[in-house]
């Protein structure tokens, strides 16, 4: 005669169990719970952190550009092909190269954005607007190098400033001061993003940066948004228009900080799937006490017909209930806080560019730790039971 698993299986969770038993036990779903809610915070965290950064550096960056394969510039008449494309919703024109930018007797490096009337289409860079307006018939400066440069506070601006860049086939040895243009704009407005992009950009209109560097018919890259419903798989045929043209969206330009990012974030992930690994002890000895506390009654039930197998089967249904519930409640409790941050910002970032820590919840996030959980929960309980079972039953 065999006996049933769900007779022994309802015998082992009867609450007659030491209360050791049950301390163990609820310390082992406690620790579960706990390292799946941080699991949950965490990577909502990096989740946040990248999102936060793709949205500071794509101020002054569309989703996609389109950028020379080779070289630094692409021809201007290439416009009429983006023009003929129905998939893009708006474009604009970019040259970007480095200058030498002098007021109020300071000068600083930086480097030109020379942009024309649709660069507000495709870049939200009104929003960064902190002082006097944005404007194409004038120059608009990063809060940093408007530090650097001296000028007053003044939330409208109309200072003059002077750019230069080199002439080209001039040697600076050669022709000095004569080897550099010089042109004077007025600066009408200030952007901040962050530390690095306020202190490195100006903006200014597309005819001014042509004519100050020698661009006049070319084009360092065309920043594109798409219209709803197209994808940059619709766009590559465009790469075939021009042998000197590639697509490039955001990510592949602030490729280096998204795969730092991701790699810190799954980094972390493992770090807390090998605590996991340590909370699964805890289980071991709660199985460990029961298996001991149960040992008489158990050979009972083996001489009733109870199969080895259907005993380890038995204790592996409990330690995995132990990963489950506590899996479960920690997955409530991280889903609840990383909420929590994101409409009221518990944890907040003083002197930063944003008030609170940026928190982003993503579900394949919580199912991957939910299956992490569960699956060490499941396999760590089998191989620990058949174990215990050899070793304590006799």
């Amino acid at each position: 005669m065999r006996l049933p698993v769900k007779l022994a299986l309802r015998y082992v969770f009867k609450a007659r169990s030491k209360k050791l038993v049950h301390i163990i036990s609820g310390i082992s779903m406690f620790v579960i719970a706990l390292v799946t809610a941080a699991m949950i915070i965490v990577l909502s965290a990096f989740n946040g952190l990248e999102k936060l950064v793709s949205d500071l550096f794509g101020t002054l960056d569309a989703d996609l550009a389109i950028v020379p394969l080779s070289g630094e510039v692409i021809p201007a008449d290439f416009v009429s092909k983006i023009k003929e494309n129905s998939h893009i919703a708006h474009y604009s024109a970019v040259i970007e190269s480095e200058a030498i930018i002098s007021a109020n007797g300071y000068s600083e490096i930086c480097t030109v954005l020379g942009v024309d009337s649709n660069y507000a289409s495709v870049c939200p860079i009104e929003e960064s607007i902190v002082g006097g307006r944005w404007g194409i018939d004038c120059c608009v400066l990063g809060f940093g190098i408007k530090s650097m440069l001296m000028l007053p506070a003044d939330s409208l601006m109309q200072e003059i400033i002077v750019f230069g860049a080199p002439i080209r086939g001039k040697k600076l040895s050669r022709h000095k001061e004569a080897a550099f243009k010089k042109l004077p704009q007025t600066a009408c407005g200030t952007f901040s993003i962050n530390a690095d992009l306020d202190t490195r950009f100006v903006i200014t209109p597309l005819e001014f940066a042509a004519e100050l560097f020698g661009r006049n018919d070319k084009i360092s890259r065309f920043e594109i948004s798409l219209k709803p419903g197209s994808t940059i798989e619709d766009l590559r045929g465009l790469e075939e228009l021009s042998e000197n043209i590639r697509l490039r969206t955001r990510a592949e330009k602030h490729k280096f900080i998204t795969q730092t990012n991701r790699a810190e974030k799954w980094a972390t992930f493992v770090i807390l799937s090998f605590i996991l690994i340590v909370a699964a002890f805890n289980i071991l000895a709660s199985l460990t006490m029961m298996l001991i506390d149960k040992k008489e009654d158990l050979e009972i039930f083996k001489a009733m017909g109870l199969q080895d197998v259907d005993l380890e089967m038995t204790f592996s249904l409990q330690g995995l209930a132990i990963n489950i519930i506590g899996g479960g409640i920690g997955t409530a409790l991280g889903i609840a806080l990383v909420f929590a941050q994101s409409q009221w910002g518990l944890i907040t970032l003083e002197g930063s560019v944003v008030p609170t820590y940026p928190v982003l919840l993503k579900l394949p996030d919580v199912a991957g730790v939910l299956a992490v959980v569960i699956g060490i929960g499941g396999m760590g309980s089998a191989a620990m039971v058949r174990y215990l079972v050899r070793k304590v039953v006799v």
